[in-house]
């Protein structure tokens, strides 16, 4: 794939009508043997159409976004938050360390400078939804807003309920604030250490899917996804992807993993 003036993606392929019919703003531009040539007008829902006709195409965000902030991203940095722009549903598995929150954040901050998203719900453990999360949005977003969704109840439905585009809020207080959660309009939901989602028989799993379900955007981070065997993969991929995972534990357990005995 090549970038040609920094305004239009050139693709080669053996079926060229799968990126022209579902692609409005492209059209086939030459032939070399048997390969064709389709040039594709280089924006944010291009890329994303690319990307899911399996065509890996990179984020604008590169071209466009200023990176904010004190810190220069690293290279891995922007690979990750051009990954997660370029996918609606998404899995972070990068190792712990690496920065992810600063790449979530700087993705966010792109999709809401392009109007895509509006508000971000973030759902962490209690031990890091300040040290971390809070920080960190001052650190790498300082003209967003963000409010931590912690104590009573009505504490809680107050912050969600007063804007701020940032809202972080722990696993455990989905529940006391669950229908103001799902009315608050968030367009992107971030879960991080999200190995805490593994079981979908959980009624913490249920309730975060509860609350995320009308989410066009989710993100899933964690740096151990099978931190003690293949299946505690299972509860993120029926989040991330279902209609490609198994219906059941046991079939997706026999997909991961062999049996040895009894």
């Amino acid at each position: 794939m090549q970038i040609v003036e920094n305004k239009v993606l050139v693709v080669s392929t053996k079926q060229p009508h799968l990126i022209t019919e579902a692609i409005t703003k492209s059209k086939v531009i030459g032939r070399d043997k048997d390969d064709y040539e389709v040039a594709v007008h280089w924006g944010l829902a291009e890329a994303q159409a690319l990307t899911s006709l399996k065509f890996p195409a990179p984020s604008p965000m590169s071209r466009d976004y200023q990176w904010t902030g004190k810190l220069k991203p690293f290279s891995h940095q922007r690979d990750t938050s051009e990954f997660l722009t370029l996918n609606q549903k998404a899995l972070c598995l990068n190792q712990a360390g690496t920065g992810k929150t600063a790449s979530v954040i700087w993705a966010a901050d792109y999709l809401m400078k392009l109007g895509k998203i509006k508000r971000v719900l973030v759902v962490a453990p209690l031990s890091i939804m300040k040290s971390a999360w809070q920080e960190d949005l001052f650190k790498f977003a300082m003209h967003r807003s963000c409010a931590v969704a912690h104590g009573s109840a009505a504490a809680r439905a107050k912050v969600i309920k007063s804007g701020a585009e940032f809202v972080i809020i722990n696993y455990d207080g989905l529940e006391v604030v669950k229908q103001e959660l799902i009315d608050g309009g968030f367009d992107l939901v971030v879960a991080d250490e999200a190995t805490a989602l593994k079981n979908p028989m959980t009624r913490r799993w249920k309730m975060f899917r509860s609350v995320s379900a009308n989410s066009p955007w989710l993100w899933l981070l964690t740096g151990t996804p099978a931190a003690q065997s293949p299946v505690d993969a299972f509860g993120l991929a029926k989040l991330v992807n279902p209609s490609m995972t198994s219906m059941y534990f046991g079939q997706f357990r026999d997909k991961v993993m062999y049996k040895l005995s009894q």
